[in-house]
């Protein structure tokens, strides 16, 4: 082995580095050569966040007048671009240069898979800086690269987060720093930690928090009193004032209000130890998950280690204490190997329960919600630090030849290993993805979208609505449409600079989600947002969906001009979107109104709960309906519901109505009180519609999961056809339970 470690293929470091380039492409080419052969006409994938992280980057290129301003949805607010998942970074540079605009999705997607085809040379400098001959890490760097965790994002459409090469690299320029302690590298370190936050925010914070903690470690492994002060500076500047430069560029930068500071999920999507163990692809896969069935139930940043890297962990664990006083640790590798460590404990989400111990909350920190993915820098540290305290094991206990074929041997089954379960990985639900046209690139677009292009550029349409309006990103209020709502919004949003009333995005402001859903809201006359609207038209896209009863509301004023087998297309003017919808029959009622000849219930408010503050866990009835009470028919049920706080968890809550006919019992309807049509000074209306029968006997209950209290008033139960006026105390009119 020492004969090839002699060769110049493997001992000059040009030549190796090309040849562990066209290795790693071809990997990745004989795996996906649909990609690279039509990488600027397929998608991996049109749904969920995967075509609205295309639509975000590729909107804001072509379309966005600000750089740091997106437009394309939450009309009419719009939002800051850091929040889009856009990678502001690169679109920014790419609004630049104009004769890129034709070919985005191309140029990101040959960026991906580029930047898996040069980790290996990353690492590679890694294990050259810690010793490792040349032939040993060059498959070696190989082999930890074909099971990146960070490469399903791609197939999942998270572009942002799946750059292969970016951990990588933050350890080697923390590591070069450590041993070339010059103020370049400083600065470098410092200044990339800092453009990572608008690559993705979660990059930037992990990779500053991953320097951070590597240089104290760094600091206190060598610990000199004398040189605290230097210490502490370095620490600083690397870890420290990245984090604190984005804070203030936010700051500075983001005019949108209240953002929520309790996003959902931060307990759910955590890494767990058999999730590291255990893979869910592979021919290990069966006797691993036997071994640790326990792995978490999401698929968002499961960091499998892979096989070898744990039978080596354990071999480095069995040898340690025998060999610990050769195995010649570097303080270095040891400070990254800890600081990676402290990543991983938060990856668990076990800092979350150390808060709470204590009676603490950290904001900043609570908004990393995937906290799993923190566990990405302890799949690449973990191999990087064993290996090389293997490494020098074998070169302090054997002869060089014999160590060289040792350990060139290792490398090469770590590289066979990793590279048959990364066979499995590659091909696991390859069926799935990258079937889809580019929606994004008119030359991909069929006749009749093309038409409709054309009509919604003539009238000039100030926003896209869509029916069912689609709504995530405050984490706090739901809309029900998905995926078919957002396909065709996203195309025709792009092709033509309309902006969407409907969002996908993160950490949205709440206020701007209540005034953008209020639009819809045609009982309310005065709306906060009406001065950002103009009078120019609305385009409508209708899937065949099942719609909220404010969508079935605003229907009947479209004016439809084009069908296909799943959409229909109108146009809706700003006054018949405001026009208050009605039906003929306008009945007056009173509180306490009680199934009447109308069949109409309201109880505005009783001594009792829930109508007096009551706690989420409990089970709370508002209202028993005996059968015969009313006829069979289409129902509108709605309520007040109050909550003094703007967290998700405040709406954490359910709408449950049983049905009892004869002896069969069983809950009818389980309604998420987050699906709201009104919003108003200190609680919101939520509206549904049920069928209901005159020989049944319902319940409508209120139940949730959060140790929270609550209130509600004004429940409603009027037939569908009926519309409601009642004058309050106060004289203000509410039609059928939307105050105006």
């Amino acid at each position: 082995m020492s004969e090839l470690n002699k060769t110049n293929l493997f001992k000059k470091d040009s030549w190796l580095n090309l040849l562990l380039f066209l290795v790693s492409f071809g990997i990745y080419f004989a795996y996906f050569p649909q990609v690279f052969l039509n990488i600027n006409s397929v998608l991996s994938s049109i749904t969920g966040d995967a075509l609205k992280n295309y639509y975000t980057f590729s909107y804001h290129v072509i379309n966005d007048d600000r750089a740091l301003h997106f437009n394309g949805m939450n009309f009419p607010f719009g939002e800051h671009v850091v929040f889009t998942d856009g990678q502001p970074l690169l679109a920014n540079f790419l609004r630049l240069l104009p004769f890129t605009h034709n070919y985005l999705i191309g140029i990101l997607h040959g960026l991906l898979f580029l930047s898996f085809c040069v980790s290996p040379l990353i690492l590679l400098k890694i294990l050259k800086r810690s010793g490792i001959d040349n032939f040993s890490g060059f498959f070696i760097a190989l082999a930890i690269t074909l099971l990146a965790p960070q490469f399903a994002k791609i197939n999942g459409g998270h572009h942002a987060l799946a750059y292969g090469c970016v951990i990588p690299l933050s350890i080697l320029l923390t590591l070069k720093t450590f041993q070339d302690q010059n103020k370049l590298n400083f600065i470098i370190l410092c200044l990339y930690n800092f453009l990572l936050f608008f690559l993705h925010p979660y990059l930037g914070f992990s990779a500053s928090v991953f320097t951070l903690l590597a240089f104290g470690c760094y600091a206190l492994f060598r610990f000199d009193f004398k040189h605290l002060a230097k210490d502490l500076f370095r620490l600083f500047i690397t870890g420290l004032l990245p984090i604190l430069a984005f804070k203030v560029f936010m700051f500075f930068t983001d005019r949108h209000p209240d953002r929520t500071t309790e996003p959902h999920g931060s307990m759910k999507l955590i890494e767990n130890l058999d999730s590291l163990l255990a893979p869910e692809f592979g021919p290990f896969q069966n006797i691993m998950q036997w071994l640790f069935p326990n792995r978490t139930d999401h698929l968002e940043g499961h960091s499998y280690l892979g096989l070898f890297s744990i039978l080596l962990s354990f071999a480095f664990l069995i040898l340690v204490p025998f060999f610990i006083r050769k195995m010649q640790i570097k303080k270095e590798m040891l400070a990254l190997l800890v600081s990676t460590l402290v990543l991983l404990f938060l990856s668990f989400g076990w800092h979350h329960r150390l808060f709470q111990v204590f009676h603490l909350s950290e904001t900043s920190l609570n908004q990393f919600r995937a906290t799993c993915r923190f566990a990405w820098y302890f799949y690449y540290m973990l191999p990087l630090f064993v290996v090389t305290a293997l490494y020098h094991v074998l070169k302090a206990k054997l002869a060089p030849t014999n160590y060289q074929k040792g350990f060139a041997t290792i490398s090469i089954m770590f590289f066979l290993f990793n590279g048959s379960e990364a066979h499995y990985l590659f091909k696991k639900d390859q069926s799935h993805f990258w079937k889809f046209r580019n929606l994004l690139n008119e030359k991909y677009l069929n006749q009749e979208e093309k038409e409709t292009i054309k009509h919604l550029q003539v009238t000039k349409a100030q926003a896209i609505i869509t029916l069912p309006v689609f709504c995530l990103g405050s984490e706090m209020y739901d809309r029900i449409g998905a995926d078919k709502s957002m396909i065709a919004a996203y195309l025709y949003s792009f092709h033509t600079k309309t902006p969407i009333i409907g969002t996908w995005l993160s950490r949205t402001s709440i206020s701007e989600t209540e005034q953008m859903i209020g639009l819809l809201n045609s009982y309310k006359k005065q709306k906060p947002c009406d001065s950002l609207v103009s009078n120019l038209p609305f385009f409508v896209i209708k899937t065949n969906e099942a719609l909220l009863p404010d969508e079935e509301r605003l229907l009947t004023s479209v004016n439809f001009f084009r069908h296909n087998d799943s959409l229909a297309f109108g146009d809706l003017s700003k006054k018949q979107l405001d026009k208050r919808k009605l039906d003929q029959t306008l009945i007056t009622i009173k509180p306490d109104t009680l199934a009447d000849s109308n069949q109409i219930i309201y109880l505005n408010h009783l001594n009792r709960k829930p109508f007096l503050i009551a706690n989420m866990k409990n089970y709370e009835t508002i209202y028993v309906l005996d059968s015969n009470q009313i006829n069979d028919g289409d129902y509108m049920v709605s309520l007040h519901y109050h909550y003094s706080k703007k967290v998700y968890t405040s709406v954490g809550i359910f709408l449950i109505v049983t049905k009892a006919t004869g002896k069969d019992y069983h809950w009818e309807h389980n309604q998420s009180l987050s699906v709201m049509s009104g919003f108003y000074k200190g609680f919101g209306v939520a509206e549904y519609k049920f069928k209901l029968e005159k020989r049944s006997r319902y319940e409508f209950v209120l139940n949730g999961f959060e140790n929270l209290t609550y209130t509600v008033s004004d429940f409603m139960i009027r037939p569908v056809g009926k519309s409601t006026l009642f004058i309050s105390s106060k004289g203000d009119s509410i039609y059928n339970n939307f105050p105006d």
